[in-house]
């Protein structure tokens, strides 16, 4: 055990003077690494201090390609990690930016491994990385070699896309879009590329809270004058948008056509992302509920003074579910449904934290009483998120400012509810497993938000 610790630790090998004969004269077949920049050798170094994690040199380090296996190429240029070796079950891992917890937990997922993160000058790394994934440096082979086809599909499809978050309620003024704006924000202070969509067709409002106005919108991509991707504007709070269109009826009523082009492009972009948070509209309705089932977690928010209309939600999206596993089931070979319709609650405007709780076991009960204890193979699960107490100058001062409350007041307790509750995302107890038989996730997105029912 002691041996395999010590592999793991970030030495730095000497090279052969053969290897190193063939660098300094340049002889081909063999690439001329640039120089080290002093500066981000320092800095890596002080990183690696600062974490207590190893610092690892890319350019003089031995590469397993048993490691480099695990890892599909676009994830590693896209996270900018380069895995260096695995010993017992623990892969350690080259990475530019070692800080960022959700990248070391994306890693762990879709590798099976414990990652054991290393400080890395960020020029040597995305040198290397280019060679180990391009021109293979010597001593090592292309990933594609190694891992089987099916393997490395699966990898690209699953770890390229983003975590779909949607957000709902069945009333307008609960702090819907508030509350996607701040979990938006939350998800992109631990460094996650996140994409904020204003799919409140109809009725956006994201733009008018945070003062972000551009020329195109969701009205353009649909009418054909501009590509889904030409639709994302970055923005000054860290995260991504793609704004809605105000008083359309078109938005407000995508027919079949429209949902399956929407789908269509926003897989392509989504695997530029962590997480992509939709603000739907407020309402029941079909196009609605089916954009929320879709997404891989729906939330739902609603107030104390609110909690009929949150129920009425909540009950109106199991309907809706279980009316989809069932034509689903009969239409897909070999289908096997969704038998639980597991929604998360959030509660706002609370007047004490402990209030989101007890509303929440109430609503837990009703549930059991008024649906499951009547209902045969299917069951609705409502789990709890969190509250937010009600900060009515906290609100008002953020939307003066059009910033997210989360980063204009950080210490009051709203913003900390809002950062607690995204470490659900992120940072879960248990990995996420999709409650359904699709290969692939992004595929149960589309065959539920693009229904024709």
């Amino acid at each position: 055990m002691r041996q395999n610790a010590r592999n793991l630790r970030a030495e730095e090998p000497k090279q052969t003077h053969d290897t190193e004969d063939k660098v300094s004269k340049g002889s081909s077949g063999v690439c001329l690494f640039p120089p080290r920049l002093d500066t981000e050798t320092r800095i890596a170094k002080a990183t690696a201090k600062k974490l207590n994690i190893p610092f690892v040199d890319p350019l003089r380090a031995h590469i397993e390609p048993a490691a480099v296996s695990l890892i599909d190429s676009q994830v590693a240029m896209r996270r900018q990690v380069l895995p260096i070796r695995l010993v017992d079950n623990t892969l350690l891992v080259a990475m530019a930016s070692p800080d960022q917890s959700i990248a070391v937990r994306s890693l762990e997922l879709l590798t099976g491994c414990k990652v054991r993160p290393a400080a890395s000058p960020k020029s040597s790394l995305l040198t290397v990385l280019r060679q180990v994934y391009g021109q293979p440096v010597k001593g090592t082979v292309k990933p594609s070699q190694e891992v089987p086809q099916t393997t490395r599909e699966k990898d690209t499809e699953e770890a390229g896309r983003a975590l779909t978050l949607s957000v709902i309620s069945n009333k307008g003024g609960v702090g819907k879009t508030h509350f996607s704006i701040n979990l938006a924000s939350a998800l992109a202070k631990t460094g996650a590329r996140v994409l904020l969509i204003d799919a409140d067709l109809g009725s956006a409002d994201i733009s008018n809270k945070l003062g972000i106005y551009p020329k195109y919108n969701l009205l353009d991509f649909l009418n054909k004058d501009r590509e889904l991707g030409n639709l994302v504007v970055p923005t000054k709070f860290h995260f991504d948008l793609i704004c809605g269109a105000c008083g359309e009826l078109r938005l407000a009523n995508l027919y079949y056509a429209q949902k399956v082009k929407f789908l269509k492009h926003f897989k392509v972009i989504s695997q530029g992302y962590d997480f992509a948070v939709f603000d739907l509209s407020a309402g029941i309705g079909h196009a609605v509920l089916d954009f929320a089932l879709g997404a891989d977690q729906t939330v739902i928010v609603t107030t104390p003074q609110d909690l009929v209309s949150g129920y009425a939600c909540a009950k109106a999206g199991f309907f809706r579910f279980k009316e989809i596993e069932e034509r689903l089931e009969g239409r897909l070979p070999k289908y096997i449904p969704s038998l639980t319709f597991s929604p998360i609650l959030m509660i706002n405007q609370v007047n004490y934290l402990e209030q989101g709780v007890k509303i929440y076991d109430g609503i837990k009960k009703i549930v059991d009483e008024s649906i499951n204890a009547r209902e045969g193979r299917f069951r609705m699960k409502p789990e709890y998120l969190g509250s937010i107490p009600y900060d009515r100058s906290t609100l008002r001062t953020a939307e003066e400012k059009r910033r997210p409350f989360l980063l204009h007041c950080p210490y009051v307790k709203a913003s900390q509810c809002v950062e607690h509750m995204s470490t659900r995302f992120y940072k879960p107890e248990d990995s996420y497993k999709l409650k359904a038989s699709f290969k692939h996730p992004f595929r149960r997105f589309l065959a539920i938000a693009a229904q024709k029912i």
